[in-house]
Formats: structure tokens, C-alpha cells, sequence
């Protein structure tokens, strides 16, 4: 039981990091709009190429075409990519650190392993929400409204900081004129859930491991003691 709380804290600890530095990143893109643009334009122009490709993908076949129209006409790509380097910077320098200062694997190279699955499961989870949210659009509304929920308490809480961080209230204006940031909250959640399912399944795959071991030694054991006998 312990071994799974602490796995949950590993997870919350990576989409918590992940999220402060999406908050960040939106501060400074709006504080360096002009040096930024570059960057913008280029996750923008990124995530058109991405829907354009599923789109071809998915050519012909009614449900992928209703997934695909969805995600090009609901989802901000722009926003999807610029959250990824946020993602891979919580992973690395919180999710390893985290591991192991709880724990939470045995070695180095197990934690430096599960964060570089961590990084793209996060990336195909997220994909894969945001293109059938169709399928299931009541639960995806639910989910809208709770990432709109944390994403306007961010809001007041940047709010309360005033001129002290420069940009905030500047984000804080444009998100008064309808800029939201909720699909930033919802990558933070996916890389959350993809942390915690990757540091389960090593979890699972070291007890299968162990219960082989021990099972070959046991057959290892008796056949030495047949052979003695």
C-alpha cells in the first residue's frame, strides 16, 4: 500500500512541477511576446502538420474523421506542444529525484528508464484523449470544466501577486478576454497519469521478475538435491 501512495505522490509531484512551469512559460510568453513569436508560430505551425497527418491517416473511416474534425476544431495544438518541454523538465529534475528520495526503484538506470517512457507516454496519452473526446463527450465536458476550474483558480492566485511578477496581470487581462489555458491543465494531468501508470508497470513487471527468479531457484534447489540424493 505504501508503495503505491508513494508512487501517487511521484505523479502529483510531476504533473504540480509540469503545470508551474506551463504557468511560467505563459508568463514569459507574454512578457517576451516579440523574442517568443518564433517559437509560438513554429508549435503552431507543428500541430497543424500533426492534425494534417492523423487526417490522412484516418481518410476515409467515419470515426476517425469525427475524431480528427474534433481535435483540429477543439483542441489548441499550440498549446498541446509548447507544454512538452515543460514535461520533459518536470519529468527529469523532479521524477528521478522524487523516485529517489521515496524509494521507489531499486537503481539509477530504472528511474532514468521510466522517465524516458514517462516523457512520450504522456505525449500518446494526451493525443489519444484529445482525438476520440468525441466518442465520449459528456465525460470530456466534465473534464473541460474541471481543468477551466484550475485553470481560472491559477489565474487568482497569479492575480494576488499583482505588478510583483511581471506579465501576470497582463495574462490575467487576456484571459478576461477569453485566452484559456485548460488544455495545459489537461497535459499536466496526462503526464501525471502516464508517470504513475509507467512507474506501475515496472513496479509489476519487478515482482513478475522476482517470482520467476524464485521459482528457478527453488527448481534449481531441488535438482541439486536430487542429484546429491
Amino acid at each position: 500500500m505504501l508503495a503505491w501512495i508513494r508512487r501517487i505522490i511521484v505523479s502529483l509531484g510531476i504533473g504540480g512541477a509540469s503545470y508551474a512551469l506551463m504557468l511560467s512559460f505563459m508568463v514569459l510568453s507574454v512578457v517576451y511576446d516579440k523574442q517568443l513569436e518564433p517559437v509560438i508560430t513554429f508549435a503552431f505551425e507543428t500541430g497543424r502538420q500533426i492534425v494534417d497527418l492523423l487526417d490522412s491517416w484516418v481518410a476515409g473511416t467515419y470515426w476517425g474523421q469525427v475524431a480528427v474534425n474534433h481535435l483540429r476544431e477543439r483542441v489548441n495544438m499550440t498549446h498541446v506542444l509548447l507544454s512538452i518541454p515543460a514535461i520533459i523538465i518536470a519529468v527529469i529534475f523532479v521524477g528521478i529525484p522524487l523516485n529517489r528520495t521515496l524509494g521507489g526503484t531499486r537503481s539509477a538506470l530504472q528511474r532514468i528508464a521510466m522517465a524516458m517512457i514517462a516523457i512520450p507516454a504522456t505525449v500518446v496519452l494526451a493525443v489519444a484523449l484529445f482525438t476520440f473526446n468525441a466518442l465520449v463527450p459528456e465525460t470530456y465536458a466534465a473534464l473541460l470544466r474541471f481543468a477551466d476550474w484550475i485553470w481560472q483558480g491559477s489565474l487568482n492566485a497569479l492575480s494576488t501577486w499583482g505588478d510583483a511578477i511581471p506579465g501576470t496581470r497582463k495574462l490575467t487581462n487576456l484571459a478576461r478576454q477569453g485566452f484559456t489555458g485548460h488544455h495545459y491543465v489537461i497535459m499536466a494531468l496526462c503526464s501525471s497519469l502516464a508517470a504513475f501508470l509507467v512507474n506501475g508497470l515496472f513496479a509489476l513487471g519487478r515482482k513478475s521478475e522476482g517470482r520467476r527468479s524464485s521459482q528457478r531457484t527453488e527448481i534449481s534447489l531441488k535438482d541439486s538435491s536430487g542429484a546429491v540424493s
